[in-house]
């Protein structure tokens, strides 16, 4: 039997020096194996055939086709859950799974949330990807040169990749769906991610030039987090409801979308990344109510589904399920709606902050299973800020108490939005509500369903909205849109001077300096407070034992179900 460890999940710490090559967390002294719930193959064992075929032999520099991610300068063992698998993969079967929440959108460019990712991730690609070690490998790009002053990106497309509706992608399809994200008519929230891409220019069919305005070392890894940058067929927004819909290249096709209820895959038999995937479908099954998911795991009619550690716990003597765990790129967070009083005022902000135990957080909201994190999350290369060098970690009531009486508040009511279907979001909300109490402010919870807390905050109709900052293609894409003055996601805060270090740290190729700069800037923000970070949980994941090949991954991303089979 493959289950939990016997060392509890609310036991477990993150060591305290700890760093990321690679894109996947390794431990000072080595791999814990606190990390793995199933101890089975390494996950380079588990037979990623066809998406890293091309990777050596593209013709483009090994430096240009496996650069990292995270900017590290070499990938390492993976420290992510695998599923084991014994054999060759094992073709045919439909894996029949649960999503804990409704995708509200499967359109690849205007998404706003993790969840719609999840659901259109298996039939859209980009240009790049990433292995299981987060190193940026081709996808349908196979190759790509980089201008010595890095203003210019030439891209040599893949011949003969099908879409599901039988069209061939040529480079027309790739600067009309790139430019869509672009327009700012499609309001995509992730256009800062390529915003440096200021011409696209199709030179032969399958060769795309971008030139940009200003270097930005993080735009291969954009294209790889594949938030806006799906490669649909020319004219396809026109006509189709991209929301409802999914025209890709991916492994598989969408059959069904039905909100709320399920969504169903079928394999695509044109797949350009033969012999992936090895399954003949997907079925998933939308259970928001753990204990539901749970149940079905534990009867067989599920094989698949994301759980908690107070899950995990529950299935540890479940024979037939394994119990996947890694550290992934997951900030729990609060939105601060800064152009509010009185949270306009960094005082009351920072009274706040400086009112919550984060340990208190972190045991309430995932059982312990989290370490305290700043805007770039514990863990993320070496962008991100030593936790125990992190304020706020105690409580300070007094100090608070006065910051408040500085900025002369006066009693005015906050509302903390969050949705009971991340029930973390829900116990971060009472412990906050707590603390601000404590400190004499009004504050009362507000829970909403998860579409609709979204549609607040897009629309800027919240005081408080409790959430996630899911992985990003470097550190650039945890500040520029939330806090830069220009950022489509900023609640109306502005600084100067942090413009100025963001503007310079976004366009920098020098990694140290970059590192210096982002260190600089993520200080700033915390002193700020224009949002409040908590902490970084655990992606745990159960599975059936005949589920094999599977492989987590730091993005939180499933897109390794490509490449898992079925040994029934």
């Amino acid at each position: 039997m493959a289950g939990v460890p016997d060392r509890r999940l609310d036991d477990r710490r993150f060591p305290r020096r700890t760093m990321l090559k690679g894109g996947l967390l390794v431990l000072s002294g080595g791999i814990t194996g606190g990390l793995l719930a199933a101890c089975g193959q390494s996950p380079s064992q588990a037979q990623p055939t066809a998406t890293t075929a091309d990777s050596t032999s593209s013709g483009t520099t090994p430096a240009a086709a496996t650069q990292p991610a995270s900017g590290s300068s070499s990938a390492s063992p993976t420290a992510s859950g695998s599923a084991t698998g014994a054999g060759e993969p094992k073709p045919g079967g439909i894996l029949q799974g649960a999503f804990e929440l409704d995708p509200l959108s499967l359109d690849p460019h205007t998404n706003s949330n993790f969840s719609s990712l999840q659901g259109f991730e298996h039939c859209y690609e980009s240009l790049t990807t990433y292995d299981e070690e987060m190193n940026v490998i081709p996808a349908l790009a196979e190759q790509w040169e980089i201008a010595e002053d890095g203003l210019t990106y030439t891209f040599t497309l893949r011949p003969d990749v099908k879409f599901h509706n039988g069209k061939t992608m040529t480079g027309d399809d790739v600067k009309y769906s790139i430019e869509r994200v672009l327009n700012p008519e499609t309001a995509s929230p992730w256009r800062s991610w390529l915003s440096a891409i200021n011409e696209i220019t199709v030179v032969e069919p399958l060769l795309v030039e971008m030139k940009l305005s200003e270097p930005y070392p993080d735009l291969l890894s954009s294209f790889a987090a594949m938030r806006a940058s799906a490669i649909i067929p020319e004219g396809l927004a026109e006509e189709v409801n991209l929301q409802t819909t999914a025209v890709g290249t991916g492994p598989f096709k969408l059959v069904e979308y039905v909100p709320q209820d399920h969504i169903t895959y079928e394999r695509f038999d044109e797949y350009w990344g033969q012999p992936l995937p090895y399954l003949d479908g997907m079925v998933f099954k939308i259970l928001s109510e753990e204990n539901v998911r749970l149940a079905a795991l534990q009867a067989g009619q599920i094989k698949y589904a994301a759980i908690s550690a107070q899950g995990a716990e529950q299935l540890k003597n479940a024979s037939n399920i394994q119990v996947l765990q890694s550290p992934y790129a997951w900030v729990d967070l609060t939105y601060v709606n800064v152009s509010r009083p009185p949270l306009n005022d960094a005082r009351v902000r920072r009274a706040m902050r400086m009112a919550v135990n984060t340990n208190e957080m972190i045991q309430k909201g995932v059982f312990g299973a989290g370490v305290p994190s700043g805007p770039v999350p514990t863990g993320y290369g070496d962008w991100y800020l030593d936790p125990e060098s992190l304020p706020y970690l105690e409580p300070d009531i007094e100090g608070a108490k006065a910051l408040l009486a500085e900025a002369g508040y006066a009693g005015e009511r906050l509302v903390i939005n969050c949705s009971p279907q991340y029930p973390d979001f829900v116990a971060n909300a009472v412990v906050m509500q707590q603390a601000f109490q404590a400190i004499g402010m009004n504050v009362e919870i507000n829970q909403m369903e998860w579409g609709a807390q979204n549609a607040a905050y897009n629309a800027k109709d919240y005081d408080l909205s409790n959430s996630a900052n899911t992985f990003r293609p470097g550190p650039d894409g945890y500040i520029y849109a939330y806090f830069h003055t220009d950022g489509n996601l900023n609640s109306g805060y502005s600084n100067p001077e942090l413009d100025t270090l963001i503007e310079q740290a976004r366009s920098t190729s020098d990694h140290d300096e970059r590192v210096r700069l982002y260190t600089q800037i993520q200080q700033m923000l915390l002193e700020e407070s224009p949002d409040f970070w908590w902490y970084v949980k655990y992606n745990i994941e159960a599975v059936a034992n005949d589920l094999q090949g599977y492989v987590q991954s730091f993005t939180g991303r499933r897109m390794f179900l490509k490449q898992a089979w079925l040994n029934e």
